[in-house]
């Protein structure tokens, strides 16, 4: 993912983690929790906003880049629904027991099939199986 240096002008943001910028470029961002993956420490707690960590997170594996894959397919399920993934439950041990083993949030009705595909695919649970950023970057540019 694209790490922003400098100042930008914010034409919009929804959700928190989505800034779209006048040029027609979109950024997804976390700055209270973004740091560089070959940073990592060792720790026996998990960090993050449960909806949006991947399986191997919650299990204590290393976050990789693909573990922003998985939460970039979360937040097509947000986008799609216009609410924030697991709004109707508590973001606690169950919710995170459920999805590590393979609850993923609801779509919105009418979401065009190609999306739904292309969510799963990011949150597979297999991270290797989930597309890369060049691959998601070449469906996105048109």
């Amino acid at each position: 993912m694209k790490i922003i240096k400098k100042r930008i002008p914010i034409f919009t943001a929804i959700p928190d983690n989505i800034i779209m910028i006048r040029e027609r470029n979109t950024y997804l961002s976390d700055f209270g929790l973004s740091k560089p993956t070959d940073k990592q420490e060792s720790s026996d707690q998990v960090y993050g906003v449960l909806p949006y960590l991947a399986s191997e997170v919650l299990y204590r594996e290393p976050y990789t880049l693909a573990s922003d894959i998985y939460s970039f397919g979360v937040i097509i399920t947000e986008l799609s629904s216009g609410l924030p993934p697991f709004h109707n439950r508590k973001h606690d041990m169950t919710l995170a027991l459920d999805i590590c083993n393979g609850l993923r949030p609801e779509f919105g009705k009418g979401t065009p099939e190609f999306f739904k595909k292309l969510a799963y695919k990011c949150m597979d649970a297999i991270p290797i199986q989930r597309p890369m950023i060049n691959d998601l970057r070449a469906i996105w540019v048109f």
